[in-house]
């Protein structure tokens, strides 16, 4: 594989980058835009990948990881050259001294605050970056956007391609080192009710990147094992937070958190559950959480409404009206969700189904889909015929109330003169010489 380098010395490279890889447990392979080695590295706790970029105006390599803060540190580590020591001197270059005298001698370190910098730098980083030629070190942005929101990159860098099996060891033994410190939700996952719940609600998504590595983090897994975690920790103090994640972005989060309310019986997940029984799409290993949302709703004791919707999908709906109790509008949230997704068959059927419902919340997206482009289509058929029951059931008359009169509504008789007992008078009779 070393003719695919495209750059000096590619079989020394090449050697030291695969020994590095095989030490790290990291997968070795080739940069396609720059013709350069990389290494990805899956920890506990996210992606390590190194990787060298470059050309004729010269070289780097670099490990980068992602990782996910809140917290307002910056950090800023240089080898201290020439210009760098003119600067100190004179003033211009604030360095943060760790106390440590080989390295405040080789390394300028910037950043703030000034004591979170010196945490941050505490061995055994400061041994790791001394034991590197020359290195440095930067916090920013993770790339490119878009990206997740809050989100930040730690960068280990070497302006030159390392042909040094250790030293590449050595950098990415550096960034393991900081991003525990950085990254308060770093590590393996623990199984405390609140780690387990701070896990959850962390940042979820994706960095992706075309050069070597691909994904450069990837946030949901730990998420999806927290929330399964908290279903098996019998706490039911993690029923709201794991009711919430039925709103997440990814489907293996919401499957999982379907699970673990199942094992909690938590009777209050019920109307979110329903709701879900119109997410059809996003299959994991096979199985939407419309499935995993039905097998919970069973557990439950709510198995009738989900049999209903799913047998009104397949365009029986006779029993829906009686089966869904209580959750009448969860069921119509639940049509209308798979009106809007790209299943034309169970779109058909779902728009039948909110017709028969009088669902009035369902109109404006019955009429868009009534349109469709001006062409007539089974969907755009089914979607008029609907409006038009939801019309016609909203325009029925309503009956009288049914309140009693108050009686001084009722016909009062001609004035029969002064009544001293101020009560009601019977009507008298016309008169006979009268036109009445």
């Amino acid at each position: 594989m070393s003719g695919s380098l495209a750059l000096p010395h590619a079989e020394a490279v090449e050697r030291a980058w695969r020994a590095a890889a095989a030490e790290l447990g990291g997968r070795y392979g080739v940069n396609p835009a720059w013709k350069t080695p990389g290494i990805r590295v899956d920890g506990t706790w996210g992606v390590i990948v190194l990787e060298s970029m470059g050309g004729d105006a010269g070289y780097l390599t670099r490990a980068r990881a992602v990782f996910q803060s809140s917290e307002r540190v910056n950090l800023a580590v240089s080898a201290e050259g020439f210009l760098a020591s003119v600067g100190k001197s004179l003033g211009f270059v604030q360095d943060i001294e760790l106390g440590h005298p080989e390295f405040d001698r080789r390394f300028l370190a910037r950043g703030f605050p000034p004591a979170r910098v010196k945490e941050l730098l505490a061995p055994p980083v400061v041994d790791l970056v001394l034991a590197q030629p020359f290195v440095g070190i930067r916090l920013g942005s993770p790339g490119l956007p878009p990206h997740p929101p809050g989100l930040r990159e730690l960068e280990v860098r070497r302006t030159t391609i390392v042909r040094d099996a250790e030293q590449l060891v050595g950098m990415v033994r550096i960034a393991e080192a900081l991003i525990p410190r950085l990254d308060p939700l770093a590590g393996p996952v623990r199984g405390d009710t609140a780690h387990l719940v701070e896990r959850l609600a962390g940042v979820g998504g994706v960095v992706r990147e075309h050069g070597f590595g691909g994904l450069v983090w990837e946030g949901d897994p730990p998420r999806r094992e927290a929330a399964r975690l908290l279903g098996e920790s019998g706490d039911r103090a993690a029923v709201p937070p794991l009711i919430e994640a039925l709103g997440d972005r990814d489907a293996g989060v919401v499957i999982a958190a379907i699970g673990a309310l199942e094992q909690l019986s938590a009777q209050a997940a019920v109307p979110r559950l329903v709701r879900l029984l119109g997410h059809r799409d996003d299959a994991v290993e096979g199985r939407t959480p419309a499935d995993h949302a039905a097998d919970a709703l069973t557990t439950l004791g709510h198995g009738a409404v989900a049999e209903a919707v799913a047998a009104a999908l397949r365009g029986e709906p006779d029993g829906l009206a009686a089966a869904i109790g209580p959750w009448r509008d969860e069921v119509v949230a639940a049509f209308m969700r798979v009106l809007a997704s790209f299943d034309l068959e169970a779109r058909v059927e779902a728009a039948r189904a909110l017709g028969m419902l009088g669902a009035r919340e369902a109109l404006p997206l019955l009429r868009e889909k009534s349109r469709a482009m001006g062409l007539r289509t089974r969907l755009s058929t089914a979607a008029r015929e609907a409006i038009d029951a939801i019309e016609a059931q909203a325009s029925l008359p309503r009956p009288a109330a049914a309140a009693p009169e108050d009686p001084d509504t009722l016909p009062r008789p001609a004035d029969a003169g002064d009544r001293s007992d101020g009560g009601p008078t019977l009507p008298r009779p016309a008169s006979p010489d009268s036109d009445g």
